[in-house]
């Protein structure tokens, strides 16, 4: 399953590189998948290349981009996490060194 995000707060560029994006054989597997694949990047512009990026619950994530030539290409994101406590947040916010 594919979480969209809502259409009323995208731009009409953003709108119609989405609707390009529903129409590949990419989304319709996605969008059969039993696990939910977030929507967290999508186009603000018509001007390939357009660029739309899924995140599963896992963080794991995958992009799509439309090149000219009207071909879409698959890419895994490469993605590092660093869970951090909220005390190491803090020192680093008032300069202090662990």
């Amino acid at each position: 399953m594919i979480v969209w995000p809502e259409e009323k707060r995208l731009t009409k560029a953003s709108r119609d590189a989405l609707a390009r994006f529903r129409e590949t054989a990419a989304s319709a597997e996605l969008e059969s998948a039993t696990e939910t694949w977030t929507i967290v990047a999508w186009p603000w512009a018509n001007e390939t290349p357009l660029r739309v990026v899924l995140e599963n619950a896992s963080r794991h994530a995958v992009s799509f981009t439309l090149r000219d030539g009207g071909i879409w290409l698959w890419a895994e994101e490469p993605r590092e996490y660093h869970i951090r406590s909220v005390e190491s947040l803090e020192r680093d916010a008032r300069g202090l060194r662990s």
